[in-house]
C-alpha cells in the first residue's frame, strides 16, 4: 500500500490507495477529515455548506516506484467502517493536476508554485513529418549490426522563435532498448517537440502553451496530433506533468501536412504572425473553426461570419466595412465555376440576411422561408428583393461552406502567407 503526505508536512503520514483517470487522479486516504471541522456546541455538523482547504498531496508507491504530487486536491467524500480491526475513516480527494518522478525527493523539493521553463510534448505523429533517427542499421548477407547513438546532435533539430513568449523550439527523440532471451530485442523510439520559455512561468501555464501547440499542429496536420504526454523542466530537472489540455478528434488515416515546408518552420510561422495566447479577436477564433467545430450549423455559421467581419475590419481596405462578405468573395474564395458580380451579389446578401435573421429572430426560420433584401433607392422598394422558399438545411451549409472556404482562405493566405495549402478537415 502507498503512503500519503499532506500539506508538504512530511512528519506524518498516511496509507492510502490511488486510481488514476485519463481526466484526473484520486487517491483514499485513512485520514478523518472531521479533525479539520470547526465543532458547534462541541458537535460535528455535517451540511451542504461544508467547505475543506485544498491541498497538495505527495504519494510514495515504493511498489510499483511511482510517485506523484498532487497539485490543489479537493475533497471528494468521506467513508467510515466502524466495529472491525480494519475500521476507521477514509477521505476521498481528486486532481486533476499532477507531478511525476522517480525520485519522491525530487517532488517534495518542489515548491508551492514550480515555475518551468522549459516543456517537452511527447507524441508518437511526430514521426510522419521529422525523418531521423538515433539508430543506424547495417545488414550484410553475413550480419547484422544494430547501431544506438547515445548522443542528440545528429537527431535533434531547432529553430530560434523569439516571439510571443517562445525563445526556441527544437525536435528530438528518447529511446529505451529492452533486451532477453525471451522477448528479444525491443527498441521504443519517443519523438518530442520542446518549447523553451523566454521567462520562466508558473507551471499552470503550462496548458496555454500546449494549447496553442495544438492549434498550430492541427493547422499544420488536421487530427493527426496526439499529446502521449508532457515534461515540464523546473530547477535543473524534468518532471512529468499531467494537466489538462486541448485534444483533437483523432484520424487514424493518412493525413497530408496542409502545406510545403518542415514542421519548425511552419510553427515558427505561426507563433511570430497567429501568437494565439495573447491575441484577441479573430485569433482567438481559429480554435474554434479548424479544431473545436460545433455540431450546431447554425452556430458555425455566426462564427464563421464573425471571423471574417473581425478580420476585414481591421483592414484598411476603403468601404470594407459595408462590404466585407462581397469583397471576400470576390478576394478568397475559390470556387469550380467563376461567380459572376450577380452571382456574388446574390450569395453575399443571402448570407447577411440569414446572420441577421439568426442574430436578432432566432435560429428558427417560419414556413422555411427567408426574405432577401438588398438596399433600395429612397422610398422604392429594390426589385431584387426575393424570397427564398423552401429553405432546408443543405441551403444552409452550403453558404456556412462558402464562409468556411474563406475562413481558411484567411487564415492561411492573408494571416500565415501560404498561397498554396489543403486543408483536410470537413467542417463538422
Amino acid at each position: 500500500m502507498a503512503v500519503c503526505f499532506m500539506f508538504a508536512n512530511y512528519e506524518e503520514q498516511y496509507e492510502c490507495e490511488y486510481c488514476i483517470n485519463k481526466e484526473f487522479i484520486e487517491v483514499d486516504i485513512k485520514y478523518n477529515i472531521e479533525e479539520e471541522m470547526e465543532p458547534e456546541n462541541g458537535v460535528i455538523v455535517w451540511t451542504s455548506n461544508n467547505e475543506f482547504k485544498k491541498r497538495d498531496i505527495l504519494i510514495i508507491d515504493s511498489k510499483n516506484k511511482r510517485n506523484y504530487l498532487l497539485k490543489n486536491a479537493y475533497y471528494m467524500g468521506k467513508s467510515s467502517v466502524c466495529g472491525t480491526p480494519d475500521g476507521g475513516s477514509k477521505t476521498k480527494f481528486r486532481a486533476e493536476i499532477y507531478f511525476e518522478h522517480g525520485d519522491y525527493e525530487k517532488l517534495m523539493a518542489l515548491r508551492d508554485m514550480p515555475k518551468i521553463s522549459k516543456i517537452r510534448v511527447f507524441s508518437k505523429d511526430i514521426n510522419d513529418v521529422i525523418d531521423f533517427s538515433s539508430v543506424k542499421i547495417k545488414e550484410s548477407d553475413k550480419e547484422c549490426i544494430i547501431e544506438l547513438s547515445k548522443e542528440n546532435k545528429n537527431t535533434s533539430r531547432s529553430i530560434e522563435v523569439n516571439s510571443n513568449g517562445v525563445k526556441e523550439l527544437s525536435v528530438s527523440e528518447n529511446w529505451k532498448c529492452k533486451h532477453n532471451w525471451l522477448n528479444g530485442i525491443i527498441i521504443n523510439f519517443e519523438r518530442y517537440i520542446e518549447i523553451t520559455l523566454m521567462k520562466r512561468k508558473n507551471y499552470t501555464e503550462s496548458s496555454s502553451f500546449i494549447n496553442e501547440l495544438v492549434i498550430f499542429m492541427q493547422l499544420y496536420l488536421p487530427n493527426k496530433f496526439s499529446v502521449d504526454k508532457i515534461w515540464v523542466f523546473v530547477d535543473n530537472s524534468y518532471y512529468k506533468l499531467v494537466i489538462p489540455h486541448k485534444e483533437v478528434k483523432y484520424d487514424k488515416r493518412t493525413v497530408n501536412q496542409t502545406v510545403g515546408g518542415g514542421m519548425l518552420e511552419f510553427l515558427n510561422n505561426c507563433y511570430n504572425k497567429i501568437p494565439y495566447r495573447n491575441s484577441k479577436s479573430e485569433i482567438r477564433n481559429i480554435p474554434y473553426i479548424v479544431l473545436d467545430t460545433s455540431r450546431n450549423i447554425e452556430d458555425n455559421f455566426l462564427m464563421l461570419y464573425r471571423f471574417i467581419e473581425c478580420y476585414y475590419k481591421k483592414q484598411p481596405i476603403k468601404d470594407i466595412t459595408k462590404n466585407f462578405i462581397s469583397y471576400s468573395l470576390k478576394n478568397d474564395y475559390v470556387s469550380k465555376i467563376s461567380l459572376t458580380d450577380e452571382q456574388i451579389e446574390k450569395y453575399s446578401q443571402e448570407i447577411i440576411c440569414l446572420r441577421n435573421h439568426y442574430v436578432h429572430s432566432g435560429y428558427f426560420i417560419k414556413n422555411s422561408s427567408l426574405r432577401i433584401s438588398f438596399k433600395g433607392t429612397v422610398n422604392k422598394k429594390d426589385s431584387r428583393n426575393y424570397t427564398v422558399t423552401n429553405l432546408d438545411i443543405r441551403w444552409i451549409y452550403e453558404r456556412t461552406k462558402i464562409l468556411y472556404e474563406i475562413t481558411l482562405a484567411i487564415i492561411f493566405r492573408k494571416m500565415l502567407g501560404y498561397n498554396d495549402f489543403k486543408f483536410q478537415k470537413r467542417l463538422n
